[in-house]
């Protein structure tokens, strides 16, 4: 709020020069904090999201005044991170791609890392839906990526599955059918099959028994696995 009306300015048209130093000291201390409230459940995890989205946009409006060098540093911490919420870890992940920080083999490496048969399936799909909250055209421009994901998916055993379906299927739920046409054509090509035939599958609507079932499985208590 402080950065708009510095920005911006307001009714009162006052001077916002003072203002300045505060914008920048609770800037470098919401940085510092990052990586330490990112230990946290995926709901505080989806509450954190608009914060960092915040920070990020601060760095870009203010990049003249502000260290964007401690926020890039603090970003790659945390989607380095194994320990933290892995939701916030590839939502980091997602803001150096957009800042071209990231290259393809350093993400196809990051991705074999994440969506690997060791990686607890919730942990790993958790990554991948905060890896597609944002910039999805770079993400659908590598072929890759989705190789990887299929891969993934499909050395799953049943309970695996299910654990990582919750999470896939809220990273795809937002996905504009032009989107989900374009993982189909990625797809169809890695399988080797028409991408009219996968898109076909991935945009036919669920029966009210598979919306049941999925439904079920967000209230699902699986620690009882």
């Amino acid at each position: 709020e402080l950065s708009q009306v510095i920005r911006y300015g307001d009714v009162r048209r006052f001077d916002p020069t003072p203002l300045q130093p505060l914008v920048e000291q609770l800037y470098v201390q919401g940085t510092l904090a990052l990586f330490g409230a990112a230990n946290c459940s995926n709901d505080a995890a989806r509450q954190m999201i608009a914060g960092i989205e915040e920070l990020n946009r601060l760095t870009q409006e203010f990049h003249q005044q502000l260290d964007e060098t401690l926020w890039t540093i603090e970003l790659r911490r945390l989607s380095d991170a194994d320990d933290r919420n892995a939701l916030l870890s590839g939502y980091a992940c997602s803001i150096l791609l957009e800042r071209q920080l990231i290259d393809s083999d350093l993400l196809a490496r990051e991705v074999s890392r994440r969506l690997s048969p060791g990686v607890p399936s919730d942990l790993g799909a958790g990554w991948f839906e905060g890896m597609s909250l944002r910039n999805r055209y770079a993400l659908l421009a590598r072929q890759t990526l989705w190789e990887q994901l299929a891969d993934y998916v499909a050395v799953l055993d049943d309970d695996e599955f299910k654990r990582s379906l919750v999470f896939l299927r809220r990273a795809f739920g937002n996905f504009s059918p032009g989107e989900k046409r374009s993982i189909a054509e990625n797809l169809g090509e890695y399988w080797g099959v028409g991408a009219d035939n996968v898109s076909e599958l991935i945009n036919q609507p669920m029966t009210e028994e598979e919306e049941q079932a999925l439904n079920d499985l967000n209230d699902f208590d699986f620690d009882d696995l």
